[in-house]
């Protein structure tokens, strides 16, 4: 600070100005507050190294004004003013942590000696006790309790030093970016703006990837490394920070923040750097245990198995206190899911993982996990078009060894989740990555390709062009997702969607006119359509600069696609391994089987998924859903009968899913889940389908429902009737 500041806090006018105009003789700054509100926003506007406050105050007197003097600013000393004088009084204010305190009537002499006396002790301060304070924190830590254990110990930092934050960074496995994982004081929405840090990139990436600690005192804002503003908008001015380190390098950091431009920040990393000793020592304790729970829950079981699966599963949920979960082992050959494991009344995964999309997956790309806060709108684009709908607050999880991805765990935090879901992200990933290892001795898993956002490629090379229909309409130009924000006419996608669902069949200039803007007269529409061809070849044609059309053709008056041109249509190849795979309902050859497969992965969801209310293609998008369960019926049962119940359930819940009020789909569920030995999940999924009903549609089940529901928990050895 510039000058040393006091604060005189008293309602009574006359005494606060009396007090104020004798200090006002003394070397120092003294401003007045006539109330606990006023005293709040001075405090908030300038640093004060000593407040003066009455006791006896309307709406907040000087006991509570303390507290959150000692919460927000532990710095700056408080001297209690009491008329009473007894002794109860005062000690009562010095446990609340008062610096000092002084008697009605008093003399100015004894004023004096009590301001003088604390400004004194406010200018050593600074010297705390760096030992003894890195003692304090060891005492605190435990790796039975890591988490809890480290914000206790940087609660203790953060008094010691006064700072007004403290903050702990984790690495992820293998080295890869640095998350926001415990911290304390009062700008936790400011530090939360950013909460994950490349190598290198702002003060955590720095400090981490460098192993050297970095201070900034009073002159933050003029630094380009820091990269969080709002914590620079919160009047943060002095910044502290030190790695946690092993042999092998750091793998962490630990922050300290201030508003003061004359923190001691050069302390503060003295402090930060001893205390980072046993801090380090009970992260890496704390992990070491958390890998330890995973080899304990694979050690009886074959690597891979259902059984492995679910022990792993179940110590994952734990260890995150989720509500429910589920794992999936990728095939290494077709890269879709082929065997499932769920805790709860359904599957977690995603549209894009039950579909082998792993490059879309945020959690695949690069490796890195993903947890997300409750609240859709702040989820990645993927996610929220993917993640099933009761699902709260996702957390997935990639089950990676040696930079081999063999599967995923995906988790429901559910509501009680905290703001930044991500901060038990590093733990979480620590045990799947030790999963993966177990996993790896029976599972070959994919290679992922470092030099692109994906799997590596193990069939033919990707179209050019690709025109995804089910599920929310997408547009890939070899292996890009082209943005919708590209297209500079917003009807472009509609005529592209109009051109894909009929696949090749030429459609006349009036028809399409009529279905894109019905309104229009023949003249104006026929203008518009030329605009919106045009704004589509400029965007998907690859030599629109001679005019030769590849994909977009036209005859005269009528426009169809190519289906010669490199080009693939999902709903085309749905329609051609469905029939394949219809075969199987008879004769389940492997050819047929195959092609079953390959078409349920197929379908990300219904078709033009974003416009789920579009008139024009209900009766093709109602006969593709129908399709869909008949599907994954027939293939539920083939596995059913081979005695592949995990596979078989997961289908089936994926019919219901697709067909939520059909009642003999759930009968074959609950039916498969007795079978399997798992009447609670029978009766949580049978629960779930009558709020369903009551909710959306304001029903009740049918008799012959409530009947099967009554006996289906008498359980039969016998294969599940409903897929038989």
């Amino acid at each position: 600070m510039t000058e040393t500041r006091v604060l005189v806090v008293d309602d009574n006018r006359d005494m606060a100005d009396g007090i104020a105009m004798l200090l006002g003789e003394l070397p120092l700054s003294v401003e007045v507050a006539y109330s606990a509100g006023e005293a709040l926003t001075e405090l908030q506007h300038h640093e004060y190294a000593l407040v003066l406050s009455d006791i006896r105050m309307p709406y907040m007197n000087g006991v509570e004004l303390l507290a959150e003097i000692r919460q927000r600013w532990p710095r700056t000393r408080v001297v209690l003013i009491t008329a009473f004088g007894s002794i109860d009084s005062a000690v009562e204010a010095m446990k609340e942590g008062a610096s000092d305190y002084l008697t009605k009537p008093f003399d100015n002499a004894a004023l004096v000696e009590v301001v003088e006396r604390n400004l004194a002790a406010a200018k050593t301060d600074d010297e705390f006790d760096v030992p003894a304070v890195v003692a304090a924190v060891a005492a605190r830590l435990s790796p039975d309790d890591l988490f809890g254990s480290l914000t206790d110990a940087l609660e203790t930092l953060r008094g010691a030093a006064g700072a007004d934050d403290c903050e702990l960074f984790l690495t992820e496995p293998d080295g890869k970016d640095v998350l926001l994982s415990v911290w304390v004081g009062l700008d936790g929405e400011a530090l939360i703006e950013r909460t994950r840090f490349e190598p290198g990139s702002g003060y955590p990436g720095i400090v981490t990837a460098t192993g050297a600690s970095l201070f900034k005192q009073g002159d933050l804002a003029d630094d380009p490394r820091y990269l969080r503003h709002r914590v620079l908008g919160a009047g943060i001015k002095s910044y502290a920070c030190a790695p946690l380190s092993e042999p092998r390098g750091s793998f962490g950091s630990i922050h300290m923040l201030s508003r003061r431009a004359d923190f001691p920040a050069h302390r503060a990393v003295e402090l930060l750097e001893q205390a980072a000793v046993p801090i380090a020592s009970a992260v890496r304790a704390g992990l070491s245990a958390l890998r330890q729970s995973i080899d304990e829950a694979c050690a009886p079981h074959e690597a891979g198995s259902p059984a492995q699966l679910r022990e792993l599963l179940e110590c994952i949920r734990k260890s995150a206190d989720a509500s429910y979960g589920s794992i999936a082992l990728v095939d290494p050959e077709t890269g879709l899911p082929s065997r499932v494991v769920s805790s709860g009344p359904a599957t977690l995964l995603c549209a894009h993982a039950e579909a082998g999309a792993w490059a879309e997956c945020p959690s695949v790309l690069d490796g890195h996990g993903f947890a997300a806060d409750r609240g859709r709108r702040a989820w990645p684009v993927p996610c929220r078009r993917g993640v099933p709908r009761r699902v709260v607050s996702p957390c997935c999880l990639p089950l990676m060894e040696n930079g081999r991805f063999h599967g995923l765990v995906t988790l429901d935090l559910g509501r009680k989740g905290e703001a930044n879901a991500s901060a038990g992200l590093v733990p979480l990933l620590v045990m799947s990555q030790q999963a993966a290892i177990h996993l790896a001795s029976n599972h070959p898993g994919l290679k992922l390709d470092p030099k692109s956002d994906g799997l590596v490629a193990s069939g033919p090379p990707a179209p050019e062009l690709e025109l995804r229909c089910l599920g929310p309409f997408e547009v890939v130009q070899r292996g890009t997702l082209v943005a919708a924000e590209q297209f500079p006419r917003s009807k472009a996608l509609g005529l592209l969607k109009l051109l894909a669902l009929k696949a090749g069949t030429p459609l006349s200039k009036d028809y399409l006119i009529d279905q894109l803007w019905p309104d229009a007269d023949p003249t104006s529409g026929a203008n518009r359509l030329h605009g919106v061809v045009h704004a589509l070849r400029s965007v998907i044609e690859p030599h629109r600069a001679e005019r030769n059309w590849t994909y977009v053709r036209n005859r005269g008056e009528l426009y169809y696609l190519d289906l010669e041109a490199p080009l693939e249509i999902d709903l085309l190849r749905y329609r051609k391994l469905s029939s394949q795979g219809m075969r199987a309902i008879h004769d389940p050859t492997p050819e047929a089987v195959d092609a079953l497969e390959r078409a349920v992965a197929l379908y990300r969801g219904e078709l033009f998924g974003d416009e789920p209310y579009a008139e024009w293609c209900e009766l093709e998008r109602r006969e593709l859903a129908e399709q869909q369960v008949t599907l994954l019926e027939r293939l539920a049962g083939v596995h059913a009968e081979r005695g592949n119940g995990e596979r078989a359930l997961e289908l089936m819940r994926r019919a219901v899913r697709v067909a939520p009020y059909r009642e003999d789909l759930l009968i074959a569920l609950l039916d498969l889940l007795v079978h399997l030995g798992r009447p609670g999940e029978a009766r949580t999924q049978y629960d779930e389908f009558r709020k369903i009903l009551e909710r959306e549609l304001g029903a009740q089940p049918s008799r012959e429902l409530e009947e099967f529901q009554r006996r289906a928990f008498r359980v039969s050895s016998r294969p599940p009737a409903a897929l038989r």
